[in-house]
């Protein structure tokens, strides 16, 4: 009989372990910057607890609220010049610099390259933009959307009509540009989307290039990963699939709930072994990355975008508590040295709540959330978390659509079935007056 390992044993049944080094805690780096950090992370306390100063580094192109760099010992802002930022962070004895964001990934490459750690600047654009990653994917013979990435509309519109004039998505090659694609089934539709959606991408990535991509059918998936970096100079690095998410979309396409999928599925294990595949081909060479993949059921997995750095959510405590994954943690472990072990037992991983579920709420424009509703919200049972914005003061802001998402309900739980209950009780608290016209009385 032949074993199939799990997913999660795939890239790393080759690794030996070192033995622990007691001067493992001496030399951990004085301090490590993050670039663009986002503020749902809490890097600065993950730093803090293995003795390393935060640093964030900002831009002046896109300066951050007040509290949102409050936690971290210093604040270095970025006005253009590397060499400049670069000497202030070797001043403040930086030994490490990290991704705080997909928007950061391009600066935290050519800064770790200025301070001599180890880095690849000239490749850091598969890493952080769907165009590209679509063209490297597709020369490694990587199945991938038909994509074309320019910054031109008369390119657009040329390519389009070469393939047979399909649907295709609109959106900014950037990952992470705060975007929602749109569906454009002519050239006209095009032609009226490119303006607005180039100046979000001008504006929010520094880079007008847009991607136009063939839509398809299918479900999405996220996969989040490690990367350990390469034990040996002309060794690989080590890629290991944390979790696997199931998305769920209503029939008017709006995001509907999220799934930890069981680590033992087949499916998360096909969806595995293309992120490894993908992980190679873009370069990732340490920390966290998250991979949206499309499953077509006649082509398999397909990647849509990937991002080489740590994406927190409102579920990361829910998943610690389910799987002893801590996203940040673990990140931080594939970049510094490894915490010395302290007194005491080591921590077991909790295993007692095993499903894991991420409910969006979406609500119509000018309402706020009613209060005798939002308290039994609180009261459910497989309830866990709620997004801060799910307060009965917080009012809905507008959009074009007329419905927009108002935050995350997390449960998590041993029995599936009890997590349904409560899902559809949730709905059933939207459909019967959770969201009301006015402000809370």
């Amino acid at each position: 009989m032949i074993r199939i390992p799990p997913f999660w044993e795939l890239a790393v049944m080759s690794v030996s372990t070192a033995p622990a080094c007691p001067g493992l805690r001496r030399a951990l780096p004085a301090a490590a910057a993050i670039v663009d950090p986002c503020p749902q992370a809490d890097y600065a306390r993950a730093l803090a607890r293995r003795n390393t100063c935060g640093i964030a580094v900002t831009t002046s192109r896109h300066p951050p609220a007040p509290n949102d760099t409050a936690s971290y010992r210093h604040t270095v802002v970025h006005g253009g010049s590397l060499g400049r930022t670069a000497r202030r962070l070797r001043g403040l004895r930086v030994r490490a610099v990290l991704a705080g964001s997909a928007r950061g990934i391009p600066l935290a490459e050519r800064l770790a390259a200025e301070l001599a750690l180890p880095a690849d600047p000239a490749t850091v654009l598969r890493r952080c933009d769907r165009g590209e990653q679509a063209r490297v994917l597709a020369r490694a013979n990587v199945n991938v959307p038909c994509t074309w990435r320019t910054d031109e509309l008369t390119s657009a519109l040329a390519w389009w009509r070469i393939c047979a004039r399909p649907p295709v998505l609109l959106l900014p090659a950037a990952v992470g540009v705060p975007a929602v694609p749109v569906l454009c089934r002519s050239s006209d539709e095009i032609a009226t989307a490119w303006r607005p959606m180039r100046r979000t991408a001008h504006l929010h990535a520094g880079t007008s290039h847009l991607v136009l991509r063939e839509h398809l059918p299918g479900r999405r998936y996220t996969v989040h990963s490690l990367t350990h970096r390469a034990p040996a100079p002309g060794t690989q690095p080590l890629h290991t699939v944390t979790d696997v998410w199931a998305h769920t979309h209503t029939s008017d396409g709006l995001l509907d709930r999220v799934d930890l999928l069981p680590r033992h599925g087949m499916l998360a294990r096909t969806l595995a072994l293309y992120t490894l595949r993908v992980l190679d081909v873009l370069g990732v060479r340490a920390g966290g990355a998250r991979c949206r993949l499309l499953y077509v059921p006649d082509r398999g997995p397909l990647l849509l975008s990937a991002a080489a750095a740590a994406a927190p959510s409102p579920a990361d405590q829910a998943l610690k508590d389910a799987t002893g994954i801590d996203r940040l943690g673990d990140a931080l472990d594939t970049l510094l040295p490894p915490l010395a072990p302290g007194p005491g037992p080591a921590a077991v991983p909790g295993e007692t709540r095993r499903h894991v579920v991420r409910v969006r709420l979406h609500a119509r424009y000018g309402t706020h959330l009613e209060p005798a509703r939002l308290a039994t919200l609180h009261t459910l049972p497989t309830v866990v978390r709620l997004t801060d914005s799910l307060t009965p003061t917080a009012p809905v802001q507008p959009t074009a659509s007329g419905r927009c998402p108002v935050g995350e309900v997390v449960l998590s739980h041993p029995s599936a079935p009890a997590i349904e209950a409560d899902y559809q009780h949730i709905r059933h608290l939207e459909a019967s007056g959770l969201y009301t016209a006015g402000g809370p009385r």
